[in-house]
């Protein structure tokens, strides 16, 4: 008798147990739905003849004039998961499809789990274990260098970064790109670098990029820009030696035939003249005849610059009455004289005999000096231009001119010509 009892309790807790596990499982069921059909295809999204994808299909009957349900894919890959969602609203019977898309290569396991409009899970299914390639492309950063990896300052210069990530976006993953080694602040959106404007330097760049699956990338690039040299240039002069008023240009010459319109232009020219700023071109028709040191500095967009210089003879015009600052020389033929005039010169030849005389007392060498100095005199004690046209410049320096274009400066510490 006992022994029927203990056989009647097991078979007892044998059925509660059934019952239970169908209760927990028939809340599917009970929603007054029904599964019809599931079935999952492998797919070659990319046609590289490996599997990348699963394509779960299922068709589901309701009893309900009208079902919202969530499908919700989960796909678990070394200890990360994503998840793919879809909602289905619908009266009878609706076909669903959903599709997990590979992004690490290796094993994924994936699992169903449908849930009514309210977020309570209704039923869970294990689709399987599948050895997939990534569907997506994965993170990559290519910083590419368009120009010489040595280059001057001011050198064409361009670094294009490529970078993608389908991964991370697919699954709501994004994640963060740094950059590091560039002289000034990048953007994400900056796809071209203008790095012609870079400082002289030498530039070792690093771009990273980290998604929130842990999918890494990296890429480096180097290169040397340096410092261009100070503008090298000449001037040349059309006018040298030529007279005022006569036609005159200073211009600068850049070696090579480099291009510097771009380039700061400051002239410096002694004594003062008035011209335009920041021309590679300075006019000096109206200069007054002299002599001027012109200097030029140029300076390039770094800063960098040089100086050259030359210097310019302007001449006095021969042309008798032209000019107001040439001495006026008059005509021996206009020239009128009187007796005043003619016994002035006689007294002054009997003062500079008896100078002359008190004079030759001193010393042999004195003496030679003293007469040679005064020879360069004229009558009145002033220099002797010997007939020749004269001018005196702004900076207080005698001038005459010779037929043949020569002229001599007059050194008032020697009393003498000097040829110029």
């Amino acid at each position: 008798m006992r022994d029927w009892i203990l056989i009647a309790l097991m078979v007892s807790i044998s059925f509660s147990s059934v019952v239970s596990a169908e209760e927990e499982n028939d809340a599917f069921s009970d929603a007054g739905l029904t599964l019809v059909a599931l079935r999952n295809d492998s797919l070659d999204s990319n046609q590289d003849g490996i599997f990348d994808a699963i394509r779960v299909v299922l068709v589901i009957n309701s009893s309900a004039d009208w079902t919202v349900l969530t499908l919700t894919l989960i796909g678990e890959y070394s200890g990360l998961t994503v998840t793919e969602e879809q909602t289905l609203s619908f009266s009878s019977q609706e076909n669903a499809s959903i599709t997990y898309d590979s992004w690490a290569a290796g094993q994924h396991r994936l699992n169903l789990e449908i849930s009514d409009a309210q977020g309570i899970l209704l039923k869970s299914i294990n689709i399987g274990l599948f050895d997939l390639a990534p569907a997506l492309r994965t993170p990559k950063i290519d910083l590419s260098l368009d120009g010489s990896e040595i280059m001057q300052t001011g050198d064409e210069c361009e670094i294009r970064r490529i970078f993608w990530d389908e991964t991370g976006p697919r699954w709501g993953q994004d994640g963060t790109r740094s950059i590091s080694g560039t002289p000034f602040t990048v953007l994400d959106s900056d796809v071209y670098l203008d790095c012609s404007d870079w400082p002289a330097g030498e530039y070792s760049i690093t771009e990273t990029y980290r998604n929130g699956l842990g999918q890494t990338a990296t890429d480096n690039l180097d290169l040397f820009i340096a410092n261009r040299p100070p503008p090298q240039f000449s001037l040349d002069i059309n006018g040298q030696g030529q007279e005022a008023q006569t036609p005159c240009s200073v211009v600068m010459v850049s070696d090579l035939g480099a291009d510097y319109t771009i380039f700061t232009k400051e002239w410096s020219v002694t004594p003062p003249v008035s011209m335009l700023a920041n021309s590679s071109t300075i006019d000096c028709d109206g200069w007054a005849p002299g002599v001027y040191k012109v200097l030029l500095t140029v300076t390039n967009a770094e800063g960098i610059h040089s100086t050259g210089g030359e210097m310019l003879v302007r001449l006095p015009s021969d042309a008798p009455n032209q000019s107001a600052e040439s001495p006026i020389q008059s005509q021996r033929n206009e020239t009128q004289t009187n007796s005043f005039g003619i016994y002035g010169m006689a007294t002054l030849s009997v003062i500079l005999g008896l100078f002359v005389f008190v004079m030759m007392l001193k010393s042999p060498e004195d003496d030679e000096l003293e007469i040679g100095d005064l020879s360069m005199l004229d009558e009145s004690g002033q220099p002797d231009a010997q007939g020749l046209s004269t001018h005196t410049d702004d900076s207080g320096v005698l001038w005459r001119r010779h037929p043949d274009g020569e002229v001599d400066w007059w050194d008032y510490k020697s009393n003498s010509w000097q040829r110029w």
